[in-house]
């Protein structure tokens, strides 16, 4: 399985739906993404992330209303991953924006997208927000359900991304993620990914606080 041919190839076929994309302009668009999600400094948000979500997606595809744009928000919502940034998301959102634009889509839906984007920054939606965006939190989190050993090696990986932290600083900040998780009465925001992945998830999060305490 080559995790980069898959992604480039699922990213490229998007593409070919919009008539101003060509061979160089994809090529381009994904050179951009790939370099971007290579970085160094990046253990869990990189093509390995991508790859995930693009699994998530293909289960719940045929229940989105517009699956173009939410594909689009999964290829660029980590675009821009900083640790020390409050910002990311933002910046991740506004490149995008300028990408769908100059293959000339709607700003109605380029609009959209952004919002699927923006939306990753708290997590939390009101009852009435747009249904894609739901699923694609929920695709978002989906690692949280993972089997012991992948949540393991999730947590290791996020632990790299924040080396630049002390361990008693990491612990405080990650704390208050998890904390902010295990109040939460959904986790998850469509039935879904409820149904799928609510009770493993829970349990994952709990055990890592638990260990976080230990330490």
């Amino acid at each position: 399985m080559n995790i980069q041919r898959e992604c480039k190839d699922r990213f490229v076929s998007l593409l070919s739906n919009y008539p101003s994309s060509n061979r160089t302009v994809s090529d381009s668009l994904w050179n951009e993404i790939e370099t971007r999600y290579s970085e160094p400094h990046r253990a869990y948000h990189n093509l390995n992330h991508l790859y995930q979500m693009l699994g998530e997606f293909e289960t719940v595809k045929a229940k989105l209303e517009d699956s173009e744009m939410v594909l689009f928000a999964l290829y660029y919502h980590d675009l821009v991953y900083d640790p020390k940034s409050k910002t990311n998301e933002e910046e991740s959102a506004k490149i995008a924006e300028k990408r769908l634009l100059e293959l000339g889509i709607r700003k109605e839906r380029v609009s959209v997208c952004s919002n699927h984007i923006l939306a990753t920054k708290s997590h939390r939606l009101g009852d009435n927000s747009n249904t894609d965006t739901k699923y694609f939190l929920d695709m978002d989190l989906s690692i949280l359900g993972s089997e012991e050993n992948q949540y393991l090696e999730y947590t290791k990986n996020i632990r790299n991304e924040y080396s630049i932290y002390s361990d008693e600083d990491y612990r405080k900040g990650r704390s208050q993620v998890l904390d902010h998780f295990s109040e939460t009465i959904r986790l998850f925001q469509t039935d879904y990914f409820f149904d799928q992945y609510e009770m493993r998830s829970r349990y994952n999060v709990k055990s890592e606080i638990h260990s976080l305490q230990k330490r």
